[in-house]
């Protein structure tokens, strides 16, 4: 028998032509009797479909090589749901249905993963199976990790429900019995915070309500009319946005723009500015808001979030190597979710080699074998820790 080389793409051949192959058979029909020809008639018809279905699975095998991207070919960017809801038909065959307001944002995607986080409202995940990605989506309160599946998360302060409509998942988290557990089709899981001493305490740290009758508050009223003329230009760029339109969104703004609403805005919209600086073309612009995340909202649960995305633009497209290292060890710091754990701690050891600290890289490449001993990233980790 001989064998078949690789790449196997390279072995195949176009078949002969429709007319050519009927000829064929027709000759072969003729030297037949009638019942082995009516058996081989079938067995005909059920080879022709069978290669049809494994041409097509090729074809959806090859077109999905790469990156995740969205079905035109555009690459995925965060969305922010308008009030009726989005749907994204990814290029794998997957979709992601959001519910209104939701706001959903793709982190890292390679030909065998897909990471995003689902930062607000809910979501549907109907993921393609036997796809080649394990995709895992971080919902705050616990991480769903997922093969090939139809499920739904529905995330609001405080509380996270999962619910699994075909398939199977697993969710994690230290609000999650076990810190594990395997939903199948027909199964929910509830995962809610604990109140913090402030919550049960009530209201006390409240700000005093104005007393009736009590003047204004002049200074509020001070930059009213600019605010109302900037409105149209904040509404622009958001709705730029939501239609995957970085570009024009940035253009709307301006590089002025982007550190004016930088001062002004939260979190999940500091997160959509930085996207669109980023998406955009502009990265150093990204930096602005995502700084402002991790200076000002710290403990805000996207702030690991914020601070990963931080370090991977200073590496991958500023060049800040020790800035990046920083960027990361924040990210760990703050308590980055256990799905991108191994991630932040290989780009970790990534930055600092780049930066030429070579006793800060092996030390972050012993906690990386340490802490995940049969890693993706061992083999070059281990290399780089070797003899030269």
């Amino acid at each position: 028998m001989s064998r078949l080389e690789y790449p196997i793409k390279n072995q195949l051949r176009e078949p002969v032509d429709e007319p050519t192959l009927r000829r064929i058979w027709d000759r072969i029909d003729g030297r037949l009797p009638e019942a082995p020809r009516r058996r081989r008639r079938r067995a005909l018809g059920a080879l022709a479909l069978a290669g049809a279905a494994a041409v097509a699975l090729v074809g959806v095998w090859r077109r999905d090589a790469g990156p995740l991207r969205l079905g035109d070919g555009r690459a995925l960017f965060a969305v922010d749901a308008p009030a009726t809801g989005a749907r994204l038909a990814l290029s794998d065959g997957s979709t992601i249905e959001l519910g209104g307001g939701a706001r959903f944002e793709p982190l890292e995607t390679t030909g065998s993963s897909f990471l995003a986080v689902l930062q607000r409202g809910s979501a549907s995940f109907d993921v393609r199976p036997g796809g080649p990605r394990r995709w895992q989506i971080e919902c705050g309160l616990a991480t769903v990790e997922v093969v090939g599946t139809r499920f739904s998360c529905a995330r609001a302060p405080g509380r996270l429900d999962v619910s699994v409509q075909r398939g199977a998942v697993v969710v994690r988290g230290e609000r999650v019995v076990d810190r594990a557990r395997r939903l199948v089709a027909g199964e929910s899981l509830e995962v809610i915070e604990a109140p913090t001493t402030r919550e049960i305490a009530g209201d006390e740290g409240a700000a005093p309500a104005r007393e009736a009758g009590a003047a204004p508050d002049v200074t509020s009223a001070v930059g009213e009319t600019d605010e109302a003329a900037r409105s149209s230009e904040r509404d622009s760029w958001r709705a730029l946005a939501r239609v995957g339109r970085p570009d024009a969104a940035f253009e709307s703004l301006g590089a002025a723009g982007v550190r004016r609403e930088t001062r002004r805005l939260g979190v999940a919209d500091l997160l959509a500015l930085a996207d669109v600086a980023r998406l955009s073309g502009h990265p150093a612009d990204a930096v602005g808001p995502l700084a402002r995340i991790l200076s000002d909202f710290a403990r805000d649960p996207q702030a690991p979030l914020a601070a990963f995305a931080l370090g991977r633009l200073e590496l991958d497209a500023l060049d800040e190597p020790r800035a990046a290292a920083r960027a990361l060890e924040r990210a760990l710091a703050l308590g980055v979710p256990r799905s991108l754990l191994e991630d932040v701690r290989a780009r970790l050891v990534e930055a600092d080699t780049r930066a030429g600290d070579a006793p800060a890289a092996r030390a972050a490449a012993e906690a990386y074998l340490r802490q995940f001993p049969a890693g993706r990233h061992r083999a070059e980790i281990e290399a780089g820790l070797s003899p030269r």
